[in-house]
């Protein structure tokens, strides 16, 4: 458990333009090969840095929560913390930051893809909100299935359709007249 001068120093506060070589490190160290580059982290921050959560330990970058929201919709698009800290409840705490900051938002609905054999991951999306939509056996290329799941965070939120082409790669372009 965390000791008191930890506790004290550790908190969780919006990602800033400093913080995105931590978060790059982070991610590279986390989800390799499929990491995102420290370019498409920079721009991913220009367009969506405002929802993004980090949890700073003493000045040092120990995880963060990635949220890309458009309109009614967001996708979490990266949760980590680091191994040395995990098991104290952080990646809790940034999701319910990362889903509070969506609330605030107006944002209705937060997917999350998930690698189906990530139980913990899993485990951690099911009980903050998180229901299953759907598989997809390749959703990153040739091993790399993933599953749909999807935080409604209001009740008027339809139901997402599984078959629509905006939640997959590689379907062709979406006429969203």
């Amino acid at each position: 458990m965390k000791s008191s001068n930890e506790q004290a120093e550790l908190r969780f506060r919006s990602a800033t333009v400093d913080d995105l070589a931590a978060i790059a490190e982070l991610e590279s160290h986390e989800f390799m090969p499929l990491a995102y580059p420290y370019f498409a982290l920079r721009q991913l921050f220009d367009i969506h840095g405002s929802q993004w959560v980090v949890a700073d330990l003493a000045g040092s970058i120990c995880g963060y929560a990635l949220v890309a929201a458009r309109g009614r919709s967001a996708w979490l698009i990266g949760l980590a913390v680091s191994a040395r800290h995990q098991g104290r409840g952080l990646g809790r705490s940034l999701l319910d930051r990362a889903v509070a900051r969506c609330r605030s938002s107006q944002v209705e609905a937060i997917f999350i893809t998930v690698r189906p054999s990530n139980v913990p991951a899993t485990n951690l999306y099911k009980d903050s909100g998180f229901t299953w939509l759907d598989h997809e056996e390749q959703y990153f290329g040739a091993g790399e299935p993933r599953d749909l799941l999807v935080h409604r965070i209001t009740h008027e939120w339809a139901a997402a359709d599984p078959t629509d082409r905006r939640w997959y790669k590689d379907r062709g372009p979406v006429d969203e007249g």
